[in-house]
């Protein structure tokens, strides 16, 4: 697993989300916390090997519709 700091990283910041929606704390922190994760989430994504052939391919079938 090239990437497992960042997987573990994911983990932490999703399980803290489920946390918070689990015990019911404030509107407040349960934005910041799935703000966090979404962040989280999108640079794993980034990191990934495979997001830049997905993006190139996504960018050539639009290309291709018009």
């Amino acid at each position: 697993m090239k990437n497992w700091k960042s997987t573990m990283a994911f983990f932490v910041f999703v399980g803290a989300y489920i946390f918070t929606l689990y015990k019911a704390m404030d509107a407040s922190v349960i934005e910041v916390s799935g703000y966090i994760a979404l962040w989280s989430a999108l640079f794993m994504m980034l990191r990934n090997d495979m997001t830049p052939k997905l993006i190139e391919k996504l960018i050539d079938t639009i290309g291709s519709k018009k």
